[in-house]
């Protein structure tokens, strides 16, 4: 009886210390603050003209797409920020309305996102859904 006392409690204490290393998957909808860019706005204007290959995107982009999608094509990006701050689980959800060419550069840019300010509750960080747009001008400097 000793023997199995000793192992289910091992057991117990195994699973609990296990539980209490995993991270919180749990996305939080009702938060106290958002989450933001480090530098807010104009942090995030000028992370996204730093990095947004338009030169790039220019060549790589066809006339029917100019067509079919405009010169000024925004991305809305969804995606996690972590309690940390990190970025993850990135999507466009607007894919069809903008080029394949502008989604591929847009989820580029984001995926190289520094940490942001998570939201909180209760004072805590915790993971939550964002949306952030990226917009592109798509015409040649005369």
């Amino acid at each position: 009886m000793k023997k199995w006392t000793i192992f289910l409690f091992l057991l117990v204490a195994s699973c609990w210390v296990h539980a209490q290393s995993m991270p919180d998957t749990a996305i939080v909808t009702s938060v106290d603050t958002y989450p933001q860019f480090r530098g807010g706005v104009r942090g995030w204007n000028r992370f996204v003209q730093q990095h947004l290959n338009v030169r790039d995107l220019l060549q790589s982009i066809d006339s029917t797409s100019y067509v079919d999608y405009g010169l000024r094509q925004t991305a809305v990006m969804e995606f996690t920020v972590c309690e940390d701050g990190r970025v993850c689980d990135v999507e466009i959800v607007n894919k069809s309305k903008i080029s394949p060419e502008f989604a591929a550069e847009a989820l580029r840019v984001m995926k190289k996102s520094p940490k942001w300010t998570p939201a909180k509750k209760d004072g805590q960080g915790v993971r939550t859904r964002f949306k952030q747009s990226i917009t592109a001008l798509l015409e040649s400097p005369n």
